[in-house]
């Protein structure tokens, strides 16, 4: 059995709204320390690690640790559906999952529970990156919203004492340049690391921003990037993106 209660529902709505942009089914796993997943995408570029504390919940009645198939995009229809003030429950039984939002009036939305197939992620653990910064949210979002104007894809240059974030087309190109202490820090680096990643896929990811004001930003040469947002004791949403080959 498993049942729980949360006055936070915008915390799990912006969490599981990012997350449905990659991911639209998967396994989530509720353990007796929270709600856990980690999934990759259909195209196996991106790997989600999301992990949802049981501190954030008024009520959490745990007995055993279960595996559920959850359509996320239905669920984020659901969350969308609450209103300021209300309170949410959810209840698993069998084969549903049961969410009631109520806050004078009471409203009782069942999901079936699914079988999800999915690509097996790669193990996370065994990356190593020789580059771990953190960088403001906004800013950050910010030098994404620019390279869209130009470009499909962005090139992220770190070394010591400046981030650099570029795209390029035949005619134009964007750059957003930071220093040490103007929106970011390095906690750690060596030599200069620079790869090209996706836009597509970090303006989805960027979507985040709404849960941390700080990204961890962590990369290689032509190696993942992992960005990290946490919301400390509550929530723990990563992503760890593939590079693409330079064109």
């Amino acid at each position: 059995m498993f049942e729980a209660s949360i006055d936070d529902i915008g915390m799990l709505r912006d969490s599981i709204a990012t997350i449905s942009d990659i991911i639209d089914e998967t396994e989530l796993r509720i353990k007796e320390k929270g709600i856990e997943m980690m999934a990759a995408d259909r195209a196996v570029v991106a790997v989600v690690d999301f992990m949802f504390s049981r501190n954030v919940f008024t009520e959490y009645k745990f007995e055993k640790e279960e595996k559920i198939g959850i359509n996320l995009v239905n669920l984020l229809q659901i969350l969308k559906r609450a209103k300021d003030g209300d309170k949410m429950r959810m209840k698993l039984d069998s084969n549903k999952l049961h969410i009631t939002l109520q806050n004078g009036s009471r409203r009782v939305f069942s999901l079936p529970l699914i079988d999800v197939s999915k690509e097996e992620p790669p193990p996370l653990d065994t990356l190593n990156f020789p580059a771990h910064l953190k960088i403001n949210s906004d800013i950050l979002n910010s030098g994404i919203e620019d390279a869209e104007l130009v470009g499909d894809s962005i090139v992220l240059t770190a070394s010591k004492g400046a981030f650099l974030m570029k795209s390029e087309s035949d005619n134009s190109s964007a750059q957003l340049e930071l220093q040490t202490g103007g929106g970011m820090k390095i906690v750690e680096i060596g030599e200069p690391v620079r790869a090209r990643y996706s836009l597509d896929y970090m303006k989805k990811i960027m979507r985040a921003k709404k849960l941390a004001d700080e990204t961890t930003l962590m990369m290689g040469t032509d190696y993942p990037l992992k960005l990290q947002f946490e919301v400390p004791g509550k929530l723990s949403l990563g992503f760890v993106l593939a590079p693409r080959v330079d064109e």
